[in-house]
């Protein structure tokens, strides 16, 4: 599995704290390519995570309710 969502928040973070604070410096320039392309990148590869761990969640807990059925049948 990838990162853990702390991770993740930690790297999006730091981003737009960077970016806050050229932007408080006077910094006018659009963002560049590449710090979009990052952001952009971090952001979906957060978003695939989330997905996988969400999945494995809900494969868990449908094997756990057909274990409870299967107990009491």
């Amino acid at each position: 599995m990838g990162r853990k969502p702390e991770d993740y928040a930690r790297l999006l973070a730091s981003a737009l704290s960077k970016l806050h604070a050229a932007e408080c410096h006077g910094a006018s320039e659009p963002l560049s390519e590449h710090c979009v392309q990052v952001i952009s990148q971090t952001i979906a590869a957060a978003m695939d995570d989330a997905r996988k761990v969400h999945i494995e969640q809900e494969l868990v807990a449908m094997r756990e309710r057909r274990e409870r059925i299967h107990l009491h049948s």
